[in-house]
């Protein structure tokens, strides 16, 4: 068997008549999509069963995540509700929902301009700025989705104060959200024709810090694709092809880069290997019905002694954890309007801990790790994809593209819907 048939198309998952898909992700044994006319499918790779969770829905869907612990998946519908599905009886979690507005005349007002990024246990829903104003607004984080405590202003202003808080992040109203990790927020917001800043802030973010920026000049490039790192990194890809790993320091300091092998990137998707924690960041997320009042002083005085630890700036991303460990004390971080990205050191993230998988637009899936960069396999190639497939081209439509891999399993979405593909050699 040749290299390239290493990697068999397992199920193509169909989607409708201009309805691509819209957010994908792939856990150990499942694969979720959401379409922009908010179709949710559900396709169990073990079981081989493919089912659909919900046919038609009010608005697209956004995005998608997954708690392990609780073997549920949130699924945001627009900016208007969360749909959960648990893995363990999904016949009984059709009709589990959550409403983010109060009523239809609030979510009127508001949708417009808003957006929901989720993690795997929270929530972050932005309201862009109106025009002339020159704040984006945080309307929702919590760890346990619940919502409706956020929606109350009165509560919303009493939960600021007592814990600090910002509300607000100081941007301009042109804005690209990029990633949201749970506890890290990287976008990107265009200042004139030729400025912008590459930002990325904790959240909830504490009335003492500020957010990293960093000026982007229009030698740069433009940025299609940027990615969380753990330790004070971003993975980004600008001029189409150009991928690099950057420090969130003053310099924003190169530390790898490579031309992509092939054209265009499309999609992105950043692996880690198993028992690595892939947050570097002990911000917590508060919860107000789980802290008693001697718990949230306890919780605010641990923030503040975090804070005051050193920020760690990586010198080379090809550093052991050993030799971070003992260059820490001679490391900070100089940019004095940065972020507190607070670091344990028993969790800082290597190179080699780390894949980063991309898709370009000739159908490359390309693979970089300690070993550099090198292509996996072509879905031109792979001869369980059908003919009539490759025949009218994968990425020919211009939509948004998705890549997830956890390096066993490949899912990959495209102008005919989303192919799932396994990696023979696991078997």
């Amino acid at each position: 068997m040749s290299k390239k048939e290493n990697y068999l198309l397992i199920k193509f998952i169909e989607i409708r008549f201009a309805d691509p898909i819209s957010a994908v992700i792939l856990t150990n044994n499942y694969v979720v999509t959401g379409t922009m006319m908010g179709r949710i499918n559900l396709y169990d790779i073990s079981e081989e069963k493919q089912t659909v969770l919900s046919e038609l829905n009010s608005e697209n869907i956004a995005d998608i995540s997954y708690n392990e612990k609780e073997k549920i998946f949130y699924v945001a519908i627009g900016d208007e509700e969360i749909k959960q599905f648990s893995t363990e009886d999904l016949s009984n979690s059709l009709n589990q929902s959550i409403n983010i507005y109060d009523s239809d005349i609030q979510h009127s007002k508001y949708c417009d301009d808003a957006y929901i990024l989720l993690s795997s246990e929270s929530l972050f829903r932005i309201q862009l700025p109106h025009i002339n104003e020159e704040t984006l607004k945080i309307i929702t984080l919590d760890t346990q989705y619940e919502i409706k405590y956020f929606n109350n202003e009165k509560e919303v202003k009493k939960n600021e104060i007592r814990y600090k808080i910002k509300k607000t992040l100081p941007i301009t109203s042109y804005t690209v959200p990029f990633d949201f990790d749970g506890q890290k927020f990287l976008w990107v917001e265009f200042l004139s024709s030729t400025q912008r800043n590459i930002c990325v802030a904790d959240i909830p973010l504490l009335e003492s810090q500020k957010p990293y920026k960093f000026d982007l000049n229009i030698k740069f490039g433009h940025i299609s694709q940027a990615k969380i790192l753990p330790n004070n990194r971003v993975f980004i890809v600008h001029s189409l092809k150009k991928c690099e790993i950057r420090a969130l320091d003053d310099k924003f300091t190169l530390l790898e880069h490579f031309d992509h092998i092939g054209e265009e990137v499309l999609a992105v998707d950043i692996y880690f290997k198993e028992g690595k924690n892939t947050n570097g960041n002990n911000n917590k997320i508060f919860n107000k019905n789980k802290l008693n009042l001697k718990d949230q002083n306890n919780e605010i005085n641990e923030i503040k002694n975090e804070n005051k630890v050193q920020q760690i700036s990586t010198k080379r991303i090809m550093e052991t954890s050993e030799n971070v460990n003992k260059n820490r004390k001679n490391e900070e971080n100089k940019n004095s309007d940065s972020l507190n990205i607070n670091q344990n050191m028993k969790e800082i993230i290597n190179i080699q801990d780390i894949s980063i998988i991309t898709l370009d637009i000739d159908g490359n899936v390309n693979l970089f790790d300690i070993k550099g960069e090198r292509t996996l396999f072509n879905l031109y190639e792979l001869s369980t994809i059908p003919k009539d497939h490759k025949d009218k081209r994968f990425f020919s439509m211009g939509y948004a593209y998705y890549i997830k891999s956890n390096l066993t399993y490949f899912c990959i979405s495209c102008d005919h819907g989303c192919y799932i593909i396994n990696d023979n050699n696991y078997n």
